[in-house]
């Protein structure tokens, strides 16, 4: 008899993963799913994520109630809280509420991280009482200033004087130091509370272009996995994965931030290509309780995204295309989602990228050497600033 699962967060290749797997899958979406989706689906829920925050609608209750589900599965930074809640509705094993809360909330895992000697970065909480003096002061410029409860890049705004810290600072927006050094995130499954596989991805240029795997130093690669399993342990994770963020320092790795969930920035597929493994299914085996066999940690080759957004504006044409594709000599997936007539807002994350390029090279100097390709050949013509 199949299994019933819910996944919270419309990530096609996790759902179809499950699909594969032989689960029975509904899938909780954040608002209406296309029918094509639904044909595959054993049910599901549209009910805004926002109307749940505080508890689940009566609505969603009865029919998680009805459905015999036995595993739940969130899969990005906004769904986390609701798989806790869900779990704890149906009765099912859960993270403890403190648990998900050092994952989750930024402030709470920063504290809990100083607590266990982990190096981070300097912080503040903004309350009330707060002045960009004090901040400046405390944390220095430029000063980093984000949501406490959101992923990745997303809202965080880099303050280079004190009139940018007057403007974008806020009660219960979180403070902290600018660190000088690169960044990297490390990808880790986890099965019983040990790490089975970690890949170590490098920031080229925030929300523009990353690589899989990092060119690191074998000993420097070694200090941000140990710190890594460091922050894992101390969180107290037994199953699935994460992602955590690092700043090279020249005093050594620091610890940026974690979330018990699968990465964006189409990382997952790379990973998958780099290391020759299905990373969706593993993902989704480990998140239902069952083990996998132990990944191949040894990169087969070198995998590359490059997200394409030219700024602001009105497209004119797309110019470049056909010529990388047959340039580069391996695309895993091209897409330009602007086209002629299009606006293009300004870029603020990954999430409103105007397209991307994924591929593979064998060799870090052919991935570096189409990296460069795509930029100088793939461009969005705009209308003029004085047109609009």
């Amino acid at each position: 008899m199949k299994e019933n699962i819910l996944i919270i967060g419309v990530r096609r290749k996790c759902y179809k993963a499950a699909i594969k797997l032989g689960y029975n899958v509904f899938l909780w979406s954040d608002g209406p799913l296309h029918t094509s989706r639904k044909k595959q689906l054993k049910g599901w829920i549209e009910t805004p994520y926002n109307a749940c925050i505080d508890d689940l609608t009566t609505e969603v209750k009865d029919f998680l109630k009805s459905q015999s589900i036995s595993k739940v599965i969130a899969n990005s930074e906004e769904t986390v809280l609701l798989g806790a809640k869900v779990r704890r509705l149906l009765g099912l094993k859960s993270l403890g509420t403190d648990i998900v809360e050092r994952f989750h909330n930024k402030y709470t895992m920063k504290n809990s991280a100083r607590k266990a000697k982990i190096p981070i970065t300097k912080y503040k909480l903004i309350e009330d009482s707060s002045s960009p003096e004090e901040l400046i002061e405390e944390l220095g410029l430029p000063l980093v200033i984000k949501p406490v409860n959101e992923s990745g890049a997303q809202d965080v705004i880099i303050a280079k004087n004190i009139d940018d810290v007057r403007k974008y600072m806020h009660v219960d927006l979180l403070a902290e130091a600018f660190v000088d050094g690169p960044e990297v995130s490390v990808e880790t499954f986890v099965q019983d509370g040990k790490p089975i596989f970690h890949n170590i991805t490098e920031y080229l240029h925030q929300w523009k272009k990353s690589a899989i795997p990092a060119k690191i130093d074998p000993e420097l690669k070694e200090k941000v996995l140990d710190l890594n399993d460091r922050v894992i342990e101390h969180f107290g994770l037994d199953r699935g994965m994460t992602h955590a963020e690092f700043y090279l320092t020249k005093n050594g790795p620091v610890f940026g931030e974690i979330a018990v969930r699968p990465p964006g920035g189409y990382y997952m597929e790379l990973i998958q290509r780099v290391y020759g493994f299905d990373t969706w299914k593993a993902y989704v085996q480990l998140s239902c309780g069952k083990d996998i066999p132990v990944p191949n940690n040894e990169p087969l080759g070198h995998g590359a995204v490059v997200m394409l957004h030219p700024g602001a504006g009105k497209v004119v044409s797309v110019e470049g295309e056909d010529e990388v594709r047959e340039t580069l000599s391996e695309i895993m997936e091209f897409k330009i989602r602007r086209k002629t007539g299009d606006t293009i807002s300004e870029h603020t994350n990954t999430s409103n990228e105007a397209g991307h390029i994924l591929f593979w090279e064998q060799t870090r100097k052919d991935m570096m050497d189409s990296i460069k390709i795509v930029e100088d050949k793939v461009k969005f013509i705009l209308e003029p600033s004085h047109f609009d």
